[in-house]
């Protein structure tokens, strides 16, 4: 075995040099983009210590590119090029530069890997930040898979004068943000550049070819930043909003802090007001959002309105550690949204009150209780049957949704709970008539006359849809806080002919019993006699006329 050259070797260590540098970082290289000359000054004027350095640095990356580049020079240029005289002259070296076409840089580009294509660029953006050199090397980056293409993207942005971008070069713009930025990020990305109204003219301009990703978020966006960063009427619709500030509300806690106090409080109001759609980003949002009311009399408002919206977006959980929360801050929370947190459930429902048990030694019978539906908001009244009234509550909801008249309290959630039990549950409104009707406080003459006209026109109006109710007693009705009658129970009810008639006949009999229990009022023996033979509740509400 032959004997190794120490000399050798060493020279073979001396000449592999230091280790190459590590590529420069993209979001360095656009942010020290600029002019390499200072073209404002006269070109006679000799360039100062730091342009001449600059410069120095240039040529050299001309130098070693410059067949790729296709670089035709004088006899002054190549003692530039080669170090054989100083860059001086203003003139003579902006000349030069000048002498990098875009076309032959765009020609090459496509020839070179991705490596090569990428350092091409990076010299030439450090004196010439063109945006065809930019979407060239933003696009270098995504084919390189170079992790700082993202923030490069963001930092090439802030530097494209989009007042003077083609429309071919926006929808380069455009595809790359949808290339290279997340599903959630996009948004906020495109929010941020709506602040400029060059870039909103130039988007505007290229509308109608927008990548599919950013088709779906464009209007949204529009819509909020009208709304919450300008303050300006919405230019679309609600759902619009909704949308974008939902959109909003997912992003970042550092793109929420970054945006003024005002616009932090609009986006706030529109995602309680408007329900943006709800997830656990959306809710994070919010909550962040709150912190800007904090020492302020709106702070318990602006906090009541986040717990309810938590709950209408069913996230009850994370709406009980809020409560928790509001506790300690020493915000009152209102006790039917606890008592419901903590009540059975029917579908989403949370009874307010309990339920009687059933006892097993009788049979079993339909139960009663106020709740609180969570998706609207809304106190209702529930009933509850037994695993034998299925098809008789399901009749009862068929029905109550083939009408909508006036007084007749609409049944809004249904269904069989976990038991197999059916329910139904209508808007609550005020009190049950015969808790007023038999109070002991008595029947004040002018209540009793509004609840009689008020029946007999329910009644009436059923008749005339065709739809007859067993009875009329007390307990189907609920008087609201403003005295007005509702019928809140449709239960057996049903569609059949002569339906007016029988109607009447209820609707008289319930007449003279709310008269006959209101203070100081004496019926007269002829109105008396009217109500008693009205066979129709026309005429009933004609005696009633008499009366008042």
């Amino acid at each position: 075995m032959p004997e190794r050259d120490s000399n050798s070797d060493r020279r073979r260590r001396r000449r592999r040099g230091p280790p190459p540098k590590p590529p420069a970082s993209a979001v360095a290289v656009i942010a020290a983009a600029k002019p390499a000359v200072d073209v404002d000054k006269p070109a006679d004027e000799p360039l100062s210590e730091a342009e001449a350095a600059e410069m120095r640095v240039h040529l050299r990356f001309l130098k070693e590119h410059r067949k790729l580049l296709a670089l035709k020079v004088n006899a002054a240029e190549d003692l530039l090029l080669n170090g054989a005289r100083e860059p001086t002259h203003r003139g003579v070296c902006q000349h030069l530069l000048d002498k990098v076409e875009k076309s032959r840089v765009e020609l090459a580009v496509p020839r070179l890997d991705v490596g090569s294509r990428t350092r091409l660029l990076e010299g030439i953006i450090r004196f010439s930040p063109d945006i065809a050199y930019l979407l060239l090397y933003l696009e270098s980056l995504k084919d390189a898979s170079r992790p700082d293409a993202v923030p490069a993207l963001a930092a090439a942005l802030r530097r494209i004068d989009f007042e003077r971008v083609s429309a071919a070069q926006m929808r380069r713009v455009l595809d790359l943000i949808v290339e290279l930025t997340s599903e959630r990020d996009r948004p906020q990305l495109l929010f941020s550049l709506l602040s400029s109204s060059t870039f909103q003219q130039a988007f505007d301009a290229s509308a109608e070819r927008l990548p599919e990703a950013l088709a779906s978020i464009v209007v949204p966006l529009r819509a909020a930043h009208a709304v919450i960063v300008r303050g300006a009427p919405n230019p679309f619709d609600a759902d619009a909003l909704r949308r974008g500030a939902g959109m909003l509300l997912s992003a970042h806690e550092s793109v929420l802090r970054a945006q003024t106090p005002a616009v932090r409080r609009r986006l706030f109001e529109a995602g309680i007001e408007l329900s943006a759609e709800a997830s656990q980003k959306s809710a994070a949002g919010l909550r962040f959002l709150l912190e800007g009311f904090k020492g302020e009399r709106a702070y318990g408002d602006a906090a009541l309105g986040l717990a309810r919206w938590l709950l209408s977006q069913g996230m009850e959980r994370e709406a009980k550690a809020f409560f928790v929360q509001l506790a300690k801050d020493g915000v009152e929370v209102p006790r039917h949204w606890l008592a419901a947190l903590d009540g059975a459930r029917f579908g989403g429902i949370g009874l307010t009150e309990r339920l009687p048990a059933r006892d097993p030694a009788r049979p079993p019978r339909e139960l009663f209780a106020s709740g609180l539906h969570f998706a609207r908001q809304l106190s209702v009244w529930v009933r509850v049957g037994t695993g034998a009234d299925v098809e008789r509550y399901a009749r009862a909801v068929e029905l109550a949704k083939s009408i909508a008249l006036p007084g007749v309290a609409p049944v809004v959630a249904h269904g069989q709970s976990d038991r197999g039990e059916p329910y139904l549950a209508v808007e609550r409104h005020g009190r049950a008539a015969n808790e007023v009707i038999l109070g002991k406080g008595g029947l004040r003459k002018s209540t009793a006359l509004a609840i009689a006209g008020e029946a007999v026109a329910i009644l009436g109006a059923l008749g005339l849809a065709g739809v007859k109710l067993p009875d009329a007693r007390f307990r189907r009705f609920a008087l609201d806080e403003g005295g007005r009658l509702w019928l809140r129970d449709l239960m057996d009810a049903e569609r059949a002919e002569g339906a007016g008639r029988a109607n009447a006949a209820l609707a008289r009999e319930l007449c003279l019993e709310v008269l006959g229990r209101a203070e100081r009022l004496v019926v007269p023996s002829e109105i008396d006699a009217r109500l008693r033979d009205a066979e129709d509740t026309v005429a009933i509400a004609r005696a009633l006329e008499a009366l008042s």
